[in-house]
């Protein structure tokens, strides 16, 4: 019998991916790694209600104007009958973007996910109240329940972002290891075949759990280091995520041969992030260090790696101390906060004296 010369057809999706202009290709990275964090997947404008499309545009247009925002959502919570579970999500996630709190749309909307909601919305809220620095209390309770036993039912994307959200929102809170370990294997399952830069950021979540998944650890390690041994295009963020979550790792693996192993590619993403950090531009360079302090990286190498590159990038006749001081300015002032966190202070000052320390 003659076979199908349909099944010996390379996979045209993968023909476009690699013979995409790198300009192209940078902005699809771009997105991906600036939103894997930002877990919001809104639905297309013709299933979106207005209100939802408008506030989410106003948070990526840095609208900062307290009265448009009291505005927008105060027409929200008058029409929030008319929303889904994950419109009520992303309107949640799109103040978090703004860090703008409006009290009674929080209330009232996570009253009714508590409910009324599914694994995409509910991790989403998580991740929205977390970062507006709230206690998320409401939802973990209801969230569990909904999710035990469930998680072979469960998509790879979503139970990647449930990973997420549990390495964010329980770092203080016990966690059930027989649900972790559930969620774990359910994802070495479902990552048969994906792209191995979606277990890139996979590292990061154990570490911030302390939680050793042998099989799991064993999937994300073998698949950073394909990416790494076949020059796969990451963004330079990909690669500290990867960095900070084997260094997270390092300190809690028993076994001397998987400890090794783990340090080994812990300092293969480091040259590999400095390397794509050396060609990153300014603007794109900020970018990433915005998104470190997002996530609240707290690893010192981390921290040092983007800082060091900065200051290498300093005019001439500017030392190394007089640059870090405008870099902290910038910071304070960029950043909006107070003053750098401790670990980002700790590496200005680790990068006065020392180049790459």
């Amino acid at each position: 019998m003659r076979r199908s010369i349909v099944r010996l057809r390379a996979d045209p999706s993968l023909i476009v991916q690699k013979r995409l202009p790198w300009q192209v290709r940078k902005q699809q990275l771009l997105r991906r790694s600036m939103w894997e964090e930002e877990v919001e997947e809104t639905a297309g404008p013709a299933k979106t209600p207005g209100a939802v499309l408008q506030i989410s545009q106003a948070a990526k247009q840095r609208q900062n104007d307290p009265q448009v925002w009291k505005n927008m959502l105060d027409h929200a919570l008058g029409t929030c009958e008319e929303f889904s579970a994950q419109d009520m999500a992303s309107i949640l996630w799109s103040m978090s973007v703004a860090r703008f709190r409006h009290h009674a749309v929080l209330d009232q909307f996570v009253r009714i996910l508590s409910y009324k909601s599914d694994v995409k919305a509910m991790v989403t809220a998580m991740l929205a109240v977390d970062r507006l620095e709230l206690p998320v209390d409401t939802l973990r309770a209801p969230f569990l329940q909904q999710l035990s036993g469930q998680c072979d039912r469960l998509g790879f994307s979503d139970l990647r972002r449930v990973l997420m959200a549990f390495a964010r929102c329980w770092q203080t809170t016990p966690l059930n290891k027989e649900l972790l370990t559930e969620l774990c294997d359910a994802i070495v399952v479902k990552s048969e075949n994906t792209d191995p830069r979606d277990m890139i950021a996979i590292p990061q979540h154990l570490g911030r759990l302390r939680f050793v998944h042998a099989k799991l650890l064993s999937k994300a390690a073998g698949a950073v280091a394909t990416v790494i041994a076949s020059r796969l295009t990451i963004m330079p963020l990909d690669g500290l995520r990867a960095m900070d979550g084997f260094l997270l790792l390092v300190p809690i693996l028993d076994i001397p041969e998987w400890r090794e192993k783990i340090e080994t590619l812990a300092s293969k993403c480091r040259l590999l992030a400095a390397k794509l950090l050396k060609h990153a531009k300014p603007e794109d360079l900020w970018r990433v260090g915005s998104h470190l302090l997002g996530a609240e990286v707290v690893e010192l190498q981390v921290w040092i790696l983007w800082v060091d590159e900065l200051v290498e990038r300093r005019d001439d006749g500017v030392g190394r101390a007089q640059r870090v001081a405008q870099l902290r300015r910038r910071i304070i002032r960029q950043w909006g906060i107070p003053q750098p966190p401790e670990s980002l202070e700790m590496a200005l000052q680790a990068c006065i004296s020392s180049p790459g320390s």
